[in-house]
């Protein structure tokens, strides 16, 4: 069995794929970009600066729409041998894995501990071309020493400081991953309840409390955001409304209008003039 490996992950295009931790402990420390891990029991959101951690014998679909810009991710699995061997008389690393309630969680730590994380995880994928380096295994023990520590630091730190109240902005976290990872299909409270194994009342009434909108207008508005995008990147408008969850024309063509006071092609015309007016005569 191998002790521990690390794996970059970089997705451009819209992606679903599954994970399962084996005999490791799993860790996937957000790098850019956003998504979310779908587990048997809780969905974890996968956006930058977040750790996600999961217990050995567990796994999950990460879903990725590939609307926002990419997603770069670098997964750690550590066996519990390894756990032992970065261990001291003091500190049992795999015994405070476990003191931690989850079997899969995801945290955020702060800037500089993430900055810390990140540094480390990016050390530890060129470590095999390092080998002949003077000192090269007492440098990577002290590597994923450091890195184990740090990040069960966060676990802990999160554990201890999170309050309810921020349970709710977590849930909503995850609420807002899932509408844009599914704009283009049919999303409603009901799916939303569905989906969350949380009441559509209470749902529409924490997300009217701490974005002062409502749910159905924060869709509306994703998609337009969408719609602007594609527009602007040249895509005929017949496919535009097609490819951002509108119903058809006439719906796209009036929320449209309503949300920026001109229509779609009026909008396309402004941006082909903007492109046109911003080249450099020759």
């Amino acid at each position: 069995m191998v002790k521990y490996t690390v794996t970059d992950y970089f997705f451009e295009t819209s992606t679903v794929r599954e994970f399962f931790s084996g005999d490791y402990y799993d860790l996937f420390l957000v790098i850019r970009g956003s998504g979310v891990l779908r587990c048997s029991t809780v969905n974890l959101p996968a956006k930058q600066q977040n750790l996600l951690i999961s217990k050995p014998g567990e796994g999950g679909r990460l879903e990725y729409s590939g609307a926002y810009g990419p997603l770069e991710i670098i997964r750690v699995q550590l066996s519990s041998q390894m756990l032992a061997e970065l261990s001291d008389d003091v500190t049992d690393l795999e015994k405070s894995f476990n003191v931690v309630p989850f079997r899969q969680v995801a945290v955020r730590p702060d800037s500089q501990l993430y900055m810390l994380l990140k540094n480390l995880a990016r050390k530890m994928l060129v470590l095999p071309q390092e080998k002949s380096q003077f000192g090269a295994a007492v440098f990577e023990h002290g590597i994923l020493q450091m890195f184990v520590v740090l990040a069960l630091r966060a676990c802990i730190h999160a554990e201890f400081h999170t309050a309810a109240g921020s349970r709710h902005h977590l849930m909503l976290d995850e609420v807002f991953l899932f509408i844009q990872a599914h704009l283009t299909e049919e999303l409603t409270l009901e799916r939303l309840e569905k989906e969350f194994f949380v009441s559509r009342e209470h749902i529409a009434r924490e997300f009217k409390r701490q974005t002062g909108q409502t749910v159905h207008r924060y869709i509306v508005k994703a998609r337009l955001d969408r719609c602007c995008t594609l527009i602007e990147q040249g895509l005929p408008l017949t496919e535009v409304y097609k490819t951002s969850g509108f119903g058809g024309y006439n719906h796209f063509f009036r929320a449209f209008k309503k949300e920026y006071g001109m229509t779609p092609k009026e909008y396309f015309r402004t941006t082909r003039q903007d492109a046109r007016g911003q080249r450099t005569p020759l």
